[in-house]
């Protein structure tokens, strides 16, 4: 809770000061940070439906020549953009592309496609390949009832029957998936992901129940699954500035791509700012700003109060439209 307070403070002092900001930047030579590339990724989410839970694995490559799967325990707090900080559990609740965005806030890439697949169908699957496990056959009932354990069971359960499926060279089908958004891309990624490379992200437990995923997890499981990024992505507060609901989310859909993540999604202090202001405490992070506003296609940079959360906040005006 103390955490949670001292960010209202500085996220509200941040909104203000912005409106007053020190010094308005727009000459690019002015910058002397280098902004973060885009990551341009092939990355798909896979909810695996149990009858208790919803089980989410990210599969695909980021382009960095491996093709792999990186399964996220549940109950992995994560900053829903738009929402604030929540857990995956509570994220994948989200209709598909919503719950898609929240993970991909969370790693820092971009998630393009996704996918659901029914437990049951997962069992059937791996029954019909004849996969082992542990040395031993592993029928649908077994499968089903390793997929059914509560975290972090169900979730060691998940990387080791993908894992044993990569390893048998299964080819999946559309006709696996219970629903989808470009299931062709899915069924491709599933079917192409290499064993060695089926990973869980890693978490601390920060507190009683309240297990976090630092950026040196995130990107230590996006190298062992997918080769990279090997940089993690570049934290960015965003502020409410207008007051249209959602608008988090539509922000997060244009930095995501870019390299940043956003750390922190909550309302400013007033919803009345009409123009977009993208403000740093440092004029080294000029080139993170101009990017952020060339991500955006709208705002002001300025440099003023730093946060020391983030090197970026963004107070989203009325002029974004998403």
């Amino acid at each position: 809770m103390t955490r949670r307070l001292s960010v209202l403070v500085i996220v509200g002092v941040l909104a203000t000061a912005a409106t007053g900001a020190l010094l308005i930047v727009r000459e690019r030579e002015s910058a002397t940070a280098e902004p973060p590339a885009a990551t341009a990724t092939g990355l798909a989410l896979v909810t695996v439906a149990t009858q208790d839970a919803l089980l989410p694995a990210v599969v695909g490559t980021t382009g960095s020549g491996k093709t792999g799967a990186l399964v996220i325990p549940p109950s992995t707090t994560v900053v829903i953009p738009g929402q604030g900080e929540s857990t995956v559990a509570e994220a994948m609740q989200l209709e598909p592309r919503a719950a898609a965005t929240a993970i991909s806030n969370l790693l820092g890439v971009w998630i393009s496609d996704t996918a659901t697949v029914e437990a049951a169908k997962v069992a059937e699957i791996a029954d019909a390949e004849a996969i082992e496990i542990g040395g031993d056959a592993a029928d649908a009932n077994t499968v089903s009832s390793m997929l059914a354990e509560p975290d972090p069971g169900g979730v060691a359960a998940l990387q080791i029957v993908l894992k044993a499926l990569a390893e048998a060279g299964t080819s999946w089908d559309a006709s696996d998936l219970a629903e989808s958004h470009n299931g062709g891309h899915v069924v491709d990624a599933l079917s192409a992901v290499e064993g060695s490379n089926v990973v869980t992200l890693q978490t601390d437990e920060v507190a009683a129940g309240v297990f976090h995923a630092s950026p040196e997890h995130v990107t230590e499981g996006l190298v062992a699954a997918f080769g990279g990024p090997a940089e993690p992505a570049t934290p960015v507060i965003v502020l409410n500035g207008n007051g249209i609901p959602g608008i988090g989310e539509q922000v997060a859909e244009r930095l995501i791509p870019g390299g940043f993540r956003v750390a922190v999604s909550q309302n400013a202090s007033e919803f009345d700012h009409p123009e977009t202001l993208i403000v740093v405490g440092s004029p080294d992070d000029v080139g993170l700003a101009e990017r952020v506003r060339d991500l955006l296609g709208v705002g002001s940079v300025s440099v003023s109060v730093g946060s020391g959360i983030a090197p970026v906040t963004v107070v989203v005006g009325e002029d974004f439209s998403g």
